[in-house]
């Protein structure tokens, strides 16, 4: 009769209390979102479209800038292509990240040299994976 017992207030208490939460981190949670849909974006893409190269900035170890960057390549593919639905929540989820982590873009792009290379923006979207992946882990 014991057992029943606290078997069912072990069960109550599971019930009532709610779960912990894995990351209570706004940028960890923009950065999961990211991945997703950069998932999603590389199913839809073929390597047809061709965008600044991005590959120093991930080198350089994903700073604030590399963010910043994709961000503004990928709003402005947007201004000149038509965009698909899952590019455009990319975008958005980027911008989230970007203001929940208190990025100035304006002044960080200042300090970013433009590349001269061209890569399929399949690359691109691998490297906003790569570079999302090390934030997580907090590595910069």
């Amino acid at each position: 009769m014991e057992m029943v017992i606290l078997l069912l207030l072990s069960s109550v208490a599971q019930l009532v209390v709610p779960a912990p939460h894995p990351s209570t981190d706004p940028a960890r949670f923009s950065l999961n979102h990211i991945i997703e849909e950069v998932h999603k974006c590389n199913k839809s893409f073929a390597n047809e479209f061709f965008v600044e190269d991005v590959e120093e900035l991930v080198d350089a170890g994903c700073k604030d800038g590399f963010f910043c960057k994709v961000h503004n390549i990928l709003k402005e593919h947007e201004k000149f292509e038509e965009t698909k639905k899952d590019e455009q929540t990319l975008v958005r989820h980027l911008k989230a990240y970007i203001n929940s982590s208190n990025m100035n873009c304006t002044e960080v792009l200042k300090t970013v040299k433009k590349s001269t290379v061209s890569k399929p923006i399949t690359v691109l979207l691998e490297n906003i994976v790569k570079c999302s992946r090390r934030r997580n882990l907090g590595v910069k």
